[in-house]
């Protein structure tokens, strides 16, 4: 399936929530689920590039997606609109999050327990309090990489820019990668030329550093989850340490480690098959 074709099978809807703000989202309510899960997308927002993960969860599970959207200023906002539309959807979900989005998916969790019935976090790190120093100064820094960025952002040509994101992915991120999974990152790499807009980006810089303000989180904020969360942490990914990974372990209750789905940070985009078969067996192994 195309990106065009999955556009048309599963159109964009809207939804004006309680803030009054209007909420885009793609859902699929499939009538044999067994399970519903909200797919989370990493740094660049853009939940579209996940259309192939979309489709293959769609077989067995009600499948929810949406961008962070420009609107939502902050975490804690998008957060509450998330759960509001899962209520008002009447779905109680898994939680699928990768890099970035496993982040937003521990804040929607600790904040909104009722709406989520467990967690799939991939190649991404946790909000602990007692986060310890190296994994704390790695996420610091990657916060003022971000602030770096978005004053390169100001100044240079957008599509300047975006050259220089795809070059960082298949320059830095494809190592290793056949010649099939480099072909499969340079199209997705074309979607989010496609898409991406400035004032995104930097919505989204923003979006990525406000997660700062939710460290702080507990072992007991993920209490109602013991043996439901599920940590899919590639060994050699090295966009988060391995003092980010072990912090993010001992802050889930009694969780699944996996650790050998290579192909660095983005490992779940080139090895779908074998990454969609772990999530699947272990939801379903979870669900009634």
């Amino acid at each position: 399936m195309s990106l065009e074709e999955f556009r048309r099978k599963y159109p964009a809807q809207t939804m004006t929530l309680g803030n009054g703000k209007p909420f885009a989202y793609r859902y699929y309510r499939n009538p044999k689920a067994a399970a519903a899960v909200v797919l989370l997308t990493g740094g660049i927002g853009l939940s579209d590039l996940f259309y192939r993960h979309f489709e293959w969860f769609a077989g067995d599970f009600s499948v929810l997606t949406f961008d962070y959207q420009i609107q939502f200023a902050d975490n804690g906002e998008f957060a509450g609109t998330v759960a509001e539309l899962l209520r008002r959807l009447k779905e109680k979900a898994w939680l699928v999050g990768q890099s970035l989005g496993g982040v937003v998916a521990q804040i929607i969790a600790a904040r909104h327990p009722e709406v989520v019935e467990g967690l799939v976090l991939s190649n991404t790190c946790s909000l602990a309090r007692d986060m310890g120093d190296e994994a704390y100064s790695h996420l610091k820094k990657m916060m003022e990489s971000q602030k770096k960025s978005k004053k390169l952002l100001s100044v240079l040509p957008f599509s300047l820019f975006k050259r220089m994101m795809k070059w960082a992915v298949m320059k830095k991120k494809t190592d290793g990668f056949t010649r099939r999974e480099k072909a499969i990152m340079e199209e997705l790499c074309g979607a989010m030329l496609e898409l991406l807009t400035k004032p995104y980006e930097q919505h989204m810089i923003d979006f990525l550093c406000d997660a700062e303000h939710y460290f702080g989180m507990t072992h007991n904020d993920f209490a109602p989850w013991e043996g439901r969360v599920l940590l899919i942490l590639s060994e050699d990914d090295t966009t988060f340490t391995p003092a980010c990974r072990e912090d993010l372990i001992a802050l889930m209750p009694s969780p699944t480690v996996v650790t050998d789905l290579t192909g660095g940070h983005l490992a779940l985009m080139v090895r779908l098959e074998q990454y969609a078969d772990l999530v699947t067996k272990f939801i379903l192994e979870r669900t009634p």
